[in-house]
């Protein structure tokens, strides 16, 4: 019912009553008020399931005040402004919902309201949107001011290094040469250029090493490869891994990445430094550094909010194997796979995330153990909130990383920030929609089950979303609509 149906009723009523009735004409003046606040009530529909409470912004006192009719709407601006801004959202939802396969989990939520709730607490292969899980704990456990450090340490004798040099590894997924990135498929950005130690080294005029480049990978363990990653992914998704890696483990004119990426980072270094004009009178090896040799060089990385922000919109997989290892070796001394996957656990469940239904096998998502919840992946995300380092570093849609192809014909095109992931049988996407300076909404989809990894099956379903949040719009606000 609405307030031009009750000034109709009212007339009609008025009627049938004596105009100077006091008592009837009162009731029926109570009972027109009464049905204008309700009809003031507004509640719309979600995808299974979805409701929101409204409450009113305005007290007793201040409605006293008002200029505007006791009965307008402008009366309660907020859920006027809810009902405008979310009722389109609501109907586009409700779209959505029935493209969705029955394997999957989807959650939204905006200004405080959830509004979608679909299988919130059913464990799904996540793929790379593990990544995300491996960001906030590094970013807890590291900090964000964060640094990786290589080293080249040696004697130095005038300009020659007397014997061998070491190259210790500190853990730097992102060192490579300068040539490397353009032949990515996604280019490592924000990454620590291999160059500036021989920049280093040259400053100093030093012209020779009299012995060999000696990778060191101490830091971390030698797994190269979490153990149950199928064959065709080992080596060219992910690793091998090592404390020490240069481009990603590949020697520049070779193919065929070495076993060690550690001997492949000293051969690429020995290149660099002969290309250059250092001479280096032994070939690339491999060993421990002993302790007692001072540093000759050494180069820092980025802040760790670069390194994540490179992870998570490339979706690079090294970075998130390393950052594993690294988490483990911050808190226990040990770099190993195992000991970075149980300080995650710890952390989400000091965060109050159950870990029940949760497997955890791996980093980078590759893993087809793996499960995570969309509640989890909510629960991580809204410790960030759209604006601090992990918002920040996604994928923008149809601008960058994994996203940079995707949603460009969408309301979110621009603005949909979200972490991909891609396996057989398995499609996720999470992450923000800014709409305002400081507000976004939050969402988490994952899909399970055959052929939703292809186009035809997902790019609907992400379409439908990334209008729908893309189309929503922070105004009006309550104060714009309230009374003035």
């Amino acid at each position: 019912m609405n307030i031009l149906d009750d000034s109709n009723s009212l007339q009609r009523a008025r009627k049938k009553v004596k105009v100077g009735s006091v008592r009837v004409v009162s009731s029926l003046l109570a009972s027109v008020t009464l049905f204008g606040a309700l009809g003031l009530g507004v509640s719309w529909k979600f995808v299974h399931g979805v409701a929101e409470a409204v409450t009113p912004i305005a007290s007793s006192a201040e409605l006293q005040s008002l200029s505007a009719p006791i009965i307008n709407a402008r009366r309660n601006p907020q859920t006027l402004s809810n009902d405008v801004r979310f009722r389109s959202l609501g109907d586009q939802l409700a779209s959505l919902s029935n493209r969705l396969p029955s394997e999957e989990c989807l959650i939204i939520d905006i200004e405080g309201k959830r509004v979608a709730n679909v299988n919130p607490d059913l464990p799904l292969l996540p793929a790379s949107n593990m990544k995300v899980v491996v960001a906030m704990v590094a970013l807890d456990i590291l900090k964000p001011d964060f640094v990786f450090t290589t080293s080249l340490v040696g004697q130095v004798s005038g300009s020659t290094v007397e014997g061998d040099a070491y190259l210790i590894g500190g853990g730097d997924p992102v060192l490579v040469t300068g040539n490397y990135p353009p032949t990515e498929p996604y280019p490592t950005f924000n990454f620590t250029r291999l160059e500036d130690l021989f920049d280093e080294l040259a400053a100093q005029g030093i012209s020779r090493i009299s012995g060999s480049i000696v990778g060191d990978e101490s830091r971390y363990d030698a797994e190269r490869f979490a153990p149950s990653l199928g064959l065709g992914i080992r080596g060219t998704e992910v690793g091998p891994l090592g404390a020490l890696m240069v481009n990603d483990g590949v020697v520049s004119g070779n193919p065929i990445k070495p076993d060690n990426p550690a001997l492949g980072a000293a051969t690429e270094f020995s290149n660099t430094l002969q290309n250059n004009g250092i001479a280096v009178s032994g070939a690339p090896k491999i060993g421990a550094a002993p302790q007692d040799l001072p540093v000759i060089a050494k180069i820092n990385s980025l802040p760790l909010t670069d390194i994540v922000a490179e992870m998570l919109t490339n979706s690079d997989n090294n970075t998130a194997e390393l950052l594993v290892k690294e988490i483990g070796f911050a808190t226990s001394g040990v770099g190993t796979r195992e000991a970075g996957l149980e300080v995650m656990k710890s952390k989400l469940v000091e965060w109050g995330v159950a870990l029940d239904v949760l497997q955890f096998f791996d980093g980078s998502g590759l893993d087809r153990g793996n499960r995570l919840t969309c509640n989890v992946m909510m629960t991580l995300l809204a410790r960030d909130g759209g604006f601090g380092p992990v918002g920040l570093g996604l994928a923008t849609a149809s601008q960058s990383g994994t996203l940079r192809g995707v949603l460009a014909d969408t309301l979110g095109a621009g603005k949909l920030r979200g972490k991909t992931g891609t396996l057989t049988g398995a499609k996720a996407l999470s992450g923000f929609v800014p709409y305002s300076p400081d507000q976004a909404s939050t969402y988490s989809l994952i899909i399970n089950g055959s052929n939703v990894a292809n186009q035809t099956t997902y790019r609907p379903i992400w379409n439908a979303l990334s209008n729908a949040l893309g189309g929503f719009s922070g105004s009006p606000t309550a104060s714009e609509i309230a009374p003035k």
